[in-house]
């Protein structure tokens, strides 16, 4: 019994690392949807090219004696979030402002249409090899009590943590995030009463690369880096859901309970169950309707109210 809940406990903190980074990329479907009411299903596809381009500068910097430890690796972080910025901006230009007017739909196909051409593009330069990046906390680790923590593990919690803070401070005490709030509720409100929307939509984006880089970075090292971990994406997109779209702390609580269901029921759950672990890859998918079937809007979603 011991053993049970010790392997248990273990299992809930890993999942709850593997969802801080689902609730990363959730939280970049979640800021473009707050502001532009469109659903960005090249999210995915984001956070593999960040970790591709974190993962290309920590290479380049390997030749350089002082630069191949952890300075290296922050030169490299801070060069992909610099691409991020950079890369933020053109997406808003190709995607956004073209079919800024044109049906949702539109934008939506847009999105998957670049999802597909980042995948190619970067399997093109990237090749066919599969990759393993080095994690720049090596293999420590942390002991509490018999619960064994990685310190990375450690860090992308952490992480999420700090980004979420930061998100919240930035939306609730600062002109630009709620110049973003106020666009969401009605872009043709603020822009009457001289918000840039324009700007507002080119910084969503923007802020949507540089999470989805962060958690492309962070995620890399845990598992094999290659063009299909975009992917992920398609997890991740129903922890959105599950936290209610558009709700920010809902998105850091989705991704966290479905990086704990799917790392528990490939772990104890199918050690005891073993058919469990057929149905593996939809579980969170059983869950999200489940869920919905009692909280259509979410955990942290509100539901809408239309007047007549």
């Amino acid at each position: 019994m011991t053993d049970t809940l010790g392997g248990l406990t273990q299992e809930v903190v890993s999942g709850v690392a593997l969802g801080c980074i689902y609730a990363l990329i959730a939280l970049g479907f979640t800021l473009i949807y707050k502001a532009t009411e469109v659903v960005n299903f090249a999210q995915g596809e984001l956070m593999m090219v960040g970790a591709y381009v974190n993962f290309f500068i920590v290479t380049a910097l390997l030749d350089i004696p002082l630069l191949n430890g952890a300075m290296g690796f922050l030169l490299a972080f801070a060069g992909a979030v610099a691409f991020a910025f950079l890369f933020g901006t053109f997406l808003d230009l190709i995607i956004n402002r073209p079919l800024k007017d044109e049906p949702v739909f539109s934008v939506i196909m847009a999105t998957i249409s670049m999802a597909i051409i980042l995948r190619a593009v970067m399997a093109l330069i990237a090749g066919p090899m599969t990759r393993l990046p080095v994690s720049p906390f090596g293999s420590g680790v942390v002991k509490i009590g018999g619960i064994v923590i990685s310190v990375h593990d450690l860090f992308i919690i952490s992480s999420a943590v700090a980004l979420v803070c930061g998100f919240y401070f930035f939306f609730n005490r600062t002109k630009w995030g709620i110049a973003m709030k106020a666009t969401s509720e009605d872009p043709m409100a603020a822009s009457l009463v001289g918000i840039p929307v324009k700007k507002v939509y080119r910084n969503v984006w923007i802020f949507s690369m540089v999470v989805a880089t962060v958690g492309g970075v962070l995620l890399a090292p845990k598992t094999l880096l290659d063009t299909n971990i975009g992917f992920l994406g398609l997890k991740a997109f129903p922890a959105a859901v599950l936290g209610g779209f558009g709700s920010i702390p809902g998105a850091i609580v989705g991704g966290v309970i479905l990086g704990v269901i799917e790392t528990v029921s490939m772990g104890t759950l199918s050690f005891h169950f073993p058919w469990v672990k057929e149905i593996n890859d939809i579980i969170v998918w059983i869950v999200l309707i489940a869920v919905l079937m009692i909280r259509p809007a979410g955990i942290f979603g509100r539901e809408e109210i239309d007047r007549v």
